[in-house]
């Protein structure tokens, strides 16, 4: 069965999905790699349903036949700045900024919020209790649900029709199938399901938000690449550079004296060998709104450099380097990855934001390899004795058919269109960080892990199915200390020596350096994961809620990086 990623990264009519730092991400990721498998005989009959003029299948047709056009549409870009002090330094933040003498900022962050307004007949809203995949040429929805997990739920039809083929018994037990039949659309051209519905003459409001590194345009509307961003504190400002050729550039500034958007408290969980956070979590972030610098132009949803052009100029291809992992997060800023809308919520579970990923990056060195994750609230936070997992699916072969598919045999929530090979991983339990660990979900069970001999191939999340008995093969998790491997399990202490993490000092981001080596070797004594290799990769998150004061979980995963190059 060949799966297809369902939450690719790409710009939406719907529902704000417009990521300003597209263009830089494509500069990351090895183009020869093996990628999706898109098409497929049934893609092209649903493509040839909406042919331009021209005769060529168009998704502008596809919009417009849905009645999904776009008029009177107005933008509107906005620059913001975080900056986190030490509790201590701040005299009053109710407003307006004061600090004591000889203060200084423990982070700075910048983003851009974008606001599109427009009318359209009709609108669409993602179905995130579902996801789009490929089997025997046909075009297959999966279902979630908390009692099956995923399941085939549906089809569409060589006319785009959504067609229900679970079980009429069982289809009050997936959110999916609530939305009805006729109001289920496919977009054959971005691989989507969505709901859709009349606006009734209302407009329609798209926001999202991305952060750095975020794509800059010539005059002559020319994708600007291998620019370098650096934030400051400059007297009483915050400004955001761009170093383009040489050239440095003041592209965005804010004054510490304006007003305070937003103020949040730091997050301040018990942490021990393996984890470390700035200032122990004390600290206060705050929001500025800033402005755009005479240099830039904001014209619709892009940003534009004035009076700048370069004939020919290539996109620079990202270069690798070693991360420090000590919970700040300027060694990140000017790396590309892959963003995840903010509330893509499956409606069974709580709309946590500790769980709602929102940036996902990757990047090595010949020894390590660097992972990194935003999320809208903060990571590990669990309130009570409740639990939180954050883990990194790895398609060590690029084969959908190695390792386990994500949401088939567990609960993940989220599905992803790749086989996982293994993991690297944390757990906090109470708001206490437990361990790091890594993960094996190949043929084999805890021996082959404690021997450190693996083998690739078609296994399962869980040691026993769904009748209690035992599997001979499923996901392993282990970890390395004092030159001893171990098998671990949920709720055991003792870091991975090998694997290290760090927060921010907010907790909204966090960072990870996993050794090439603890992913360990085949039966030939290659390493599963080694420099020169081409993976597809994707981060998960999942935890209880009962710092919300519910006992339902969050879960989230990001969209794929397929064709990674270990470099």
């Amino acid at each position: 069965m060949k799966q297809l990623n369902w939450k690719t990264n790409v710009t939406s009519i719907s529902f704000g999905l417009l990521i300003l730092g597209i263009g830089s991400v494509s500069a990351q990721f090895d183009k020869s790699a093996p990628e999706k498998i898109w098409q497929t005989k049934q893609i092209d009959v649903l493509q040839s349903n909406y042919r331009n003029t021209n005769g060529m299948p168009s998704r502008d047709t596809f919009l417009k036949n849905h009645g999904l056009f776009q008029a009177e549409v107005n933008y509107r870009v906005s620059a913001y700045f975080t900056i986190s002090f030490k509790q201590n330094d701040i005299v009053d933040s109710n407003s307006r900024l004061k600090l004591i003498e000889d203060a200084h900022p423990v982070s700075i962050d910048f983003y851009l919020k974008n606001d599109k307004v427009y009318n359209s007949p009709n609108k669409l809203s993602p179905l995130w209790d579902g996801r789009v995949y490929e089997d025997n040429n046909k075009i297959v929805v999966g279902g979630y649900s908390s009692r099956h997990n995923e399941r085939p739920v549906g089809r569409f039809n060589d006319s785009g029709k959504f067609e229900v083929t679970l079980d009429k018994n069982l289809i009050a037990e997936f959110p999916i199938l609530q939305t009805p039949a006729e109001a289920i659309i496919f977009d054959p051209f971005e691989w989507r399901i969505y709901k859709i519905e009349p606006t009734n003459g209302e407009s329609v409001r798209e926001e999202s938000q991305q952060y750095l590194p975020i794509s800059m345009y010539d005059s002559q509307g020319q994708l600007i690449g291998g620019i370098q961003f650096e934030i400051k504190k400059e007297e009483n400002n915050l400004v955001l550079f761009g170093n383009i050729d040489g050239n440095v550039l003041k592209i965005a500034e804010a004054g510490l004296d304006s007003e305070i958007i937003n103020k949040r408290e730091g997050y301040q969980p018990q942490l021990q060998d393996g984890c470390v956070q700035p200032e122990g979590g004390k600290v206060v972030t705050l929001t500025f709104k800033g402005r755009f610098t005479d240099n830039l132009i904001a014209q619709n949803d892009m940003l534009f450099l004035k009076n700048y052009h370069h004939e020919n100029r290539k996109v620079a291809k990202q270069k690798r380097t070693s991360i420090k992992i000590d919970g700040h997060f300027e060694d990140w800023r000017n790396i590309a990855g892959i963003s995840d809308p903010k509330g893509d919520y499956v409606s069974y579970l709580y709309p946590n934001p500790d769980t709602d990923i929102l940036q996902f990056k990757v990047s090595n060195d010949d020894k390590y390899l660097y992972f990194y994750s935003r999320v809208a609230g903060v990571h590990g936070r669990t309130g009570g004795k409740g639990r939180y997992y954050w883990y990194t699916y790895i398609d060590v072969d690029a084969n959908p058919n190695t390792g386990y598919p994500p949401t088939r045999d567990d609960n993940c929530y989220f599905g992803i269109a790749i086989g996982d090979d293994c993991e690297a991983q944390f757990e906090f339990i109470g708001n206490k960080f437990i361990k790091t660990f890594f993960g094996f979900t190949g043929m084999g069970t805890e021996k082959q892990s404690i021997d450190g001999k693996l083998t690739l191939g078609p296994s399962y999340y869980s040691a026993k199915d769904l009748q209690g008995k035992m599997r001979d093969r499923y996901k392993v998790e282990y970890v390395n200390r004092n030159g001893t491997r171990s098998t671990t399990h949920d709720y055991t202490e003792g870091t991975s020596e090998d694997l290290i993490i760090a927060l921010s000092a907010d907790g909204s981001e966090v960072e990870m350096r996993a050794e090439l080596a603890g992913f360990l070797w085949d039966e030939n004594g290659k390493p599963i994961v080694s420099t020169g290799q081409i993976i597809n990769i994707a981060v998960g998150a999942e935890g209880s809620s009962d710092f919300y004061g519910s006992d339902d979980w969050g879960a989230d995963s990001s969209p794929v990086i397929y064709g990674y190059k270990i470099q």
